[in-house]
This record gives structure tokens, sequence and C-alpha cells, in this order.
């Protein structure tokens, strides 16, 4: 048991160094970019990782040989995403050359979606810093390199054998997102873990420091990586809030509240600098309430939302499957607690897309199946640690009794 606890504070502080680097580089670029602290950032960071992989007592063989694999293949393929292309490279390039954090803000390429926050492409411009040189392949190995937190954390959370199908289980989903150059998976995967840590904090009573400091530090990254992560974080500190409400907790758990909702600091501070520069949204500069007037009460508007989002074959799977997980298990904390949390973003998405000031085909067929990737990635981890929960209890038993 000793030697359990152990091993879980080692994955915990792993993981908490990987998550304050990826931090304490954005935020030194913000005030100044330092060659040289930014050069050590990364170093220390990638150092961290290679302890990690010959790290004999964290041996989660299958998890380290994937990693390694999907860097060859990112350094082996160019960049051929339009989007990887035009918004997250080009940003990131525009840091690395203009020396700035804000480089984007100057209103240059307007389409690039300037106003769209930038903690993956500082990463990746940090890539090119400590290489001294750029070109379009390697600085796209930052996106995955920015995958190792959560997934390192995960050897936590499952066993061997449930890791193993953890990994399938992504690599299903996620695919081509861990190496394309998008953040769409790093979105994914980042909304999932920091769901679960909510889960394991508030409803699971997990006391310690690291976990809150990881989820402190997710929601961070979480609501920097993209403006869906901005609602992502929003719904999740609403269901503490309302957790916390409805068990009367909320002055027994007022500190870690209060704490977590100071990570929406760093997205704000970065929303007044895009006001400060003129720098608009393509949603709130439009007319949306007569938008949302208009579809809300069209019909037509919601059938096409809800062929491309709730018609998408893989959520249709992963509604399938943390269904089936909960016939078997019924785990009602983890089951209405992921379903709370996917319905929530899910009619988000409804009420975004309603408002679009595009072609809504046009939209829908551009953007829904990359964003739909977020709730089934959720409904699919949390499908899996209902059965791994549920084998765990039986094991519990069955050692007692022995």
């Amino acid at each position: 048991m000793l030697k359990k606890i152990k091993r879980v504070l080692k994955i915990e502080i792993f993981v908490s160094i990987l998550v304050l680097l990826i931090l304490l580089n954005y935020f030194i670029m913000f005030i100044s970019y330092n060659e040289y602290v930014i050069k050590l950032i990364f170093s220390l960071y990638i150092f961290t990782i290679l302890v990690f992989f010959v790290y004999k007592p964290l041996n989660f063989f299958h998890l380290k040989i994937t990693l390694i694999i999907l860097m060859i293949i990112v350094l082996g393929n160019p960049t051929y995403s339009w989007d990887a292309w035009t918004i997250w490279l080009f940003h990131a390039k525009r840091i690395f050359f203009e020396q700035s954090i804000i480089a984007q803000l100057d209103g240059y390429a307007m389409w690039t979606h300037n106003d769209y926050p930038v903690i993956a492409p500082t990463f990746a411009a940090s890539l090119a810093t400590l290489v001294g040189g750029w070109n379009n392949i390697f600085p796209k190995l930052a996106f995955l390199l920015m995958f190792f937190p959560p997934l390192i954390l995960s050897i936590k959370i499952f066993n061997v054998r449930y890791h193993l199908l953890f990994l399938i289980l992504t690599l299903f989903i996620l695919n081509l997102y861990l190496i394309n150059g998008l953040v769409d998976g790093l979105v994914a995967i980042y909304f999932s873990f920091s769901s679960y840590l909510v889960y394991d904090i508030f409803v699971n009573k997990q006391n310690s420091f690291y976990y809150l400091f990881i989820t402190f530090c997710f929601f961070i990254i979480l609501s920097l990586l993209k403006n869906e992560g901005i609602v992502m974080v929003t719904i999740l500190l609403s269901i503490i809030i309302i957790i916390n409400i409805s068990k009367k907790e909320i002055l027994q758990n007022y500190k870690k509240i209060f704490f977590l909702l100071f990570s929406l600091i760093p997205v704000l501070i970065w929303k007044i600098n895009c006001i400060n520069h003129n720098i608009k949204n393509d949603y709130i500069n439009y007319d949306m309430l007569n938008i949302l007037t208009d579809r809300i009460f069209d019909y037509n508007s919601f059938k096409l939302i809800f062929k491309f989002l709730i018609l998408d074959t893989k959520f249709i799977l992963s509604i399938i499957f943390i269904l089936i997980a909960f016939n078997f298990t019924k785990n009602k904390k983890i089951f209405y607690f992921s379903l709370l949390v996917g319905m929530s973003y899910i009619f988000s998405l409804f009420m975004v897309y309603l408002m679009t000031p595009f072609d809504l085909t046009w939209q829908l067929s551009s953007s829904a199946s990359r964003i739909i990737m977020s709730p089934v990635f959720l409904f699919s981890f949390f499908g899996l640690l209902q059965i791994y929960c549920m084998k765990e209890k039986i094991s519990q038993k069955i050692f007692q009794m022995k």
C-alpha cells in the first residue's frame, strides 16, 4: 500500500513539474522574450520527460513506446492541415520571428483568428528558440509534447491492463489530432482530465495539494488553448459551485473554489489585450441576438446541428459505451457527473452554432467533427473509468476475504 502511495505521489510530482513549466514558459514570454530563459525552461521540460522515460518504477512501457513512435511520426511528416498552417503554426512563427507573444494583435491577417489564445503557439515558438531556427515540421512537435502531462497522469488513474485500453481509446478518438499541428486534440484531453480532477476532488473527496495544483494548471492551459476552452473551464467551475451548494459544502471548500476561480485570470488578461488592440471575435462582432432569435425558432437549424453533432458516428459510439458501462456498473456518481459536464458543453455548442454569423451548413461541415471530439473523449474516458472502478471494488472485496 505504501509503495502504491509513493508511486502516485511521484506521478503527481512529474505532472506538476511539466504543467508548471508550460505555464512558466507562457508567462515569461508574456512579460519579455528572454531567449536564454526560454531555452532553460524548455530544456528542463525535455529533461523531465527523459527522466520519466528512463524511470523504472513508472514502467508503463506501452505508453512510452507509443509516445516515442508519435514523436518520430511528427518529425517525419510535413504540416498539411490548413488550420495548422494558417492559424497555429503561423501564430507560432510570428511569435518566434517577432519575439513577442502579442505579435498577432497588430491586426495582420485577421482571417487567422488573431483573438485565439496562444499557449500552444508559444510552446512551439519556444521549441524553435531552443533549436535556433524555424521550419514547418519540428515546431509541431511542441504540440505533441503538451499531451504528456495528462497522458502521464493517466497512469495514476488506471492499472497497466486498463491503461492499455485507455491508450487504444485515445489513439482511436484523437487519431491524427495527436500529430497534425491542430490543438483540438489538446482541448479534448485537457477537458476530460480537468473534469476527472474536479470529480476526484469534489465528489470523491480526494484531498491532495498536488491534485488541486494540477487542476488549477490544467484549467489555465485549457482556457488558453482555444476559445471553447474558456467555455469548458466556465462549465467546470459552475459545476464545482453547484456540487458544493447542493451538498452544503460551500463553506468547507470555499478556499479551493476561490483558488480555482483565479485560473481564469490569464485568459482574461489575454482578452483584455485583444480589446485594447481592437482585435475582435467573429461571434461578438455581429448582431448575435438577432441571429439567435432568427435561428432558435427555425426547426431546420436544430435539425442541421443535430445531424452534424449528435449523429456523429464516434459520438454515438461514446454514448453507447458509457450507457453500457453504467448498465453493468451502476456507478451513479461517475455517470451523472460525466453526463452533467458533457451535456452542458453540448448545450453550449448548440447555442454557439445558432449564433454563428456564417452559413450554418458551412460552419458545421468545417468544424463539427473537430468540436464533437471533446465530448466523445469525455464520455469514453468516464465510461472506461466506471468499469475500472467496479473492477477495483471487486478486487478489494476478494482481498479482504482472504
